[in-house]
């Protein structure tokens, strides 16, 4: 499948306190390490770059706080853009988000994102109440106010808002189980986001998820379809206590394997591998869904569940 074609696009930025006095062709170099040196004197002689909206040399020296932009041709990876609005208001959208779709922009993704993507369907004044990894599907909350966003994160500081997950994971859970393991960044671990309940976790911080099953299958091996109720909300809460719990994830390409199996997926990804394809015995996705969200409306002030229906592949997955 074809690469899609690059679009043009202008990215700006300030000039940090740490950059002042350098000269601009030697801060490119160091805080943008994509581009050679080569290459962004070339790209700075093509008239791409400027600061205070005037076109650079490169020489220049710099002040704090210049605003410094750059014109690019940017071409984004491709996501899937099957997400579907299922209920609107004056305060809330809630949409049913795929796997493979970035909800705001990190890295690569600026325009292929779920929120760019409201927005030009939506208007501008849309805005996330919460997020989820790139490839968990399921239900998201988008404020359509600054009150109603405002209401919304009120609601996730103090806890009011209820969210119930379902994965698929490895072997068999006979029974409800919770994990209370504090979480942490992973001692002496190679990929950096990588979080662990393990004892020696590095900054741990208090977590609680409450997990049941729901069906059993599998064929060549065991597996479960499992509800999860985090009443926390640490980073990779879930996965994390799954793979403590002996549980990982099915599809999950960090947790439940060593460093080394995630950076051989992000090479691949880098030479031009596609996320879309499954492998014979795994699928392309982490097999974790937002299958509900309980929250307060902020307008109405009445209770309302919001959900997301749990995907095809997951009952193919679980069988398999």
């Amino acid at each position: 499948m074809p690469l899609p074609d690059p679009k043009p696009i202008t990215l700006q930025s300030r000039i940090p306190n740490d950059a002042a006095g350098k000269d601009l062709l030697t801060f490119l170099c160091q805080r943008f390490r994509y581009h050679t040196r080569e290459r962004w004197q070339q790209e700075i002689d093509d008239g791409r770059i400027a600061l205070d909206d005037t076109p650079a040399t490169g020489s220049e020296v710099l002040r704090r706080g210049m605003r410094l932009s750059y014109e690019k041709e940017h071409r984004e990876p491709r996501v899937a853009t099957d997400f579907r609005v299922l209920h609107q208001d004056d305060a809330l959208l809630t949409v049913a988000k795929p796997s493979h779709l970035p909800m705001h922009a990190d890295g690569p993704f600026i325009r292929n994102t779920l929120i760019s993507m409201l927005r030009e369907q939506h208007g501008d004044d849309l805005h996330l109440a919460h997020r989820l990894d790139r490839e968990t599907s399921g239900i998201c909350v988008v404020a359509r106010t600054k009150d109603a966003l405002k209401a919304m994160h009120e609601q996730f500081q103090n806890g009011l808002v209820r969210k119930v997950y379902v994965a698929v994971v490895h072997g068999h859970l006979s029974e409800p189980v919770t994990c209370d393991r504090p979480i942490g960044h992973k001692a002496n671990a190679t990929v950096q986001i990588r979080r662990s309940a393990a004892d020696d976790a590095l900054n741990p911080k208090s977590a609680c998820t409450r997990f049941e099953p729901i069906q059993h299958g599998g064929t060549t091996a065991p597996k479960t379809l499992v509800r999860c109720m985090p009443e926390t909300g640490r980073t990779h809460q879930i996965r994390v206590h799954l793979e403590h719990l002996g549980h990982a994830i099915v599809g999950d390409k960090l947790y439940g394997h060593p460093d080394d199996h995630y950076l051989d997926f992000v090479a691949r990804m880098k030479a031009g591998a596609s996320v879309f394809e499954d492998t014979a015995d795994a699928p392309n996705r982490q097999l974790l869904h937002a299958h509900q969200i309980y929250l307060r409306h902020p307008t109405t002030e009445t209770e309302a569940c919001f959900e997301a229906p749990i995907p095809e592949e997951f009952d193919r997955w679980l069988l398999s």
